[in-house]
């Protein structure tokens, strides 16, 4: 997949090119739906898929305390709709001159005159230009006005609601993996690099990779059933995301016990999708008794990988 910040770098890779625009935080199911659409009409012109997508998040720069924590990394991103099957990526720096830009402007200067775009689709509830001026049909009129082709594609629902962004936000905090699970199409994950902790989840003979996070948003405190991506294996887990009550002074911290590999991760990269919950964060009267209370935790992880075998 092509991936550039300008339009005029990446224009030269265009054949008859078909475009989304978005933010694409999370790349859930409504998302994949959109890039089904566009990739089934640029197969149809023998042309190129396109998603044009912006850096940072607009509300980071027009409202920075309302800007939501981001769904996925920008790695994650562009690594998703990769994996989509989307051919380019143009990654727009938002700031202010771009937030200016009239929806009018946008589509004459950007998507006509720089990509040149034969057929541009988005969701139902897209909105651009300066204010949030344009949406959807304000863009297949301008689009229409110059020769181009473009559409709605519909919300995806699940369970009654639309699928968004902010609801899979919700349930992550939540602690609802599993709904999160459902609405993106995958697990939620998390990244970063494994730092050194205290050391404490291996003196009670349990090993904790310690997750200094890249992401934004992690679920809320608790254990959860996981799996890591470490070391190029994926392998089964169980996470706690909290402060650590039983001992004194603890700090947050996102620690990952693999269940059937010891490896040294210091300072590398891994991901840790989030499968199920398992309970609350708890203080406990003894370290004998969090030890008991981790085997259980341990047992019943075991139990749900056995009932949920990977595909």
């Amino acid at each position: 997949m092509i991936v550039e910040e300008s339009a005029a770098a990446l224009r030269p890779h265009l054949l008859q090119p078909v475009a989304t625009i978005g933010n694409f935080d999370g790349v859930h199911r409504g998302h994949q739906a959109i890039f089904a659409r566009v990739i089934e009409r640029a197969r149809a012109l023998r042309g190129t898929s396109v998603a044009i997508t912006f850096d940072p998040h607009p509300l980071k720069v027009l409202a920075p305390g309302r800007a939501p924590d981001l769904i996925t990394t920008r790695r994650q991103k562009l690594a998703l709709i990769e994996t989509s099957g989307i051919d380019a990526v143009l990654v727009l720096r938002f700031d202010a001159a771009l937030a200016e830009t009239s929806a009018e402007e946008f589509v004459e200067k950007c998507l006509h005159g720089a990509l040149a775009l034969r057929e541009v689709y988005v969701g139902a509830n897209f909105n651009f230009g300066r204010g949030r001026e344009g949406n959807a049909d304000t863009l297949v009129a301008l689009c229409a006005a110059r020769g181009m082709t473009a559409g709605k594609v519909e919300e995806v629902r699940f369970l009654g609601s639309p699928v968004s962004s902010s609801r899979i936000r919700r349930a992550v905090r939540a602690g609802e993996v599993e709904l999160a699970g459902e609405l993106l199409g995958r697990p939620f994950a998390v990244e970063g690099e494994v730092a050194h902790g205290a050391g404490r989840g291996k003196g009670i003979g349990f090993p904790t990779a310690n997750l200094k996070s890249r992401s934004e948003l992690v679920p809320q405190d608790g254990v959860y059933v996981t799996r890591t991506i470490a070391s190029d294996r994926t392998l089964a887990s169980v996470t706690n995301i909290g402060t650590r009550p039983t001992f004194a002074d603890q700090e947050f911290a996102i620690e990952t016990h693999l269940l059937d590999a010891d490896l040294d991760l210091y300072g590398q990269p891994i991901e840790v999708s989030f499968l199920a919950r398992l309970r609350q964060e708890l203080r406990f009267p003894s370290v004998d008794a969090l030890v008991e209370q981790v085997r259980r935790d341990v047992d019943r992880a075991r139990a749900w990988f056995a009932a949920n075998p990977a595909p």
